[in-house]
C-alpha cells in the first residue's frame, strides 16, 4: 500500500473538503454590507433632527472645540515662557549664588 493510497482512502471515510478562501470571503461581506446599509437605513429614520439641525449643531460644537484648543495653547504657551524665563534668570546668577540650598532656603 502507498501513501497516497493511504491518503485518499481516509479522505474517502471523512468526507472534509478543503475550503478556499472565497467560501468564508464571500459570505462575510455581504453580511458586513448588508449590516451597514440596515444601520444607515435605521439611523436616518430615527434620527432626531434633520440634516441641516445636525450640521448646524456639529458647526457649533467644532467652533467651541476649536475656541477651547485656542484657551489651551495659550495657556501652555504662558506656562512655557515663563518657565523659560525662570531659566534664564537661574542661569544668568554667578555660580556662588546658585545653589540648592538656597532655592530651599537653607543658609
Amino acid at each position: 500500500m502507498k501513501a497516497t493510497d493511504l491518503v485518499n482512502y481516509m479522505a474517502d471515510m471523512f468526507p472534509y473538503r478543503r475550503r478556499s478562501s472565497l467560501d468564508w470571503i464571500v459570505p462575510v461581506s455581504v453580511g458586513l454590507g448588508l449590516g451597514v446599509a440596515v444601520g444607515v437605513g435605521v439611523g436616518v429614520l430615527v434620527a432626531p433632527t434633520s440634516g441641516d439641525e445636525a450640521r448646524r449643531r456639529l458647526r457649533d460644537s467644532t467652533g467651541r472645540l476649536r475656541e477651547r484648543a485656542e484657551k489651551v495653547k495659550d495657556r501652555a504657551l504662558g506656562a512655557a515662557r515663563r518657565a523659560q524665563d525662570e531659566i534664564q534668570e537661574s542661569t544668568s546668577a554667578t555660580p556662588g549664588e546658585r545653589s540648592f540650598a538656597n532655592d530651599l532656603g537653607i543658609r
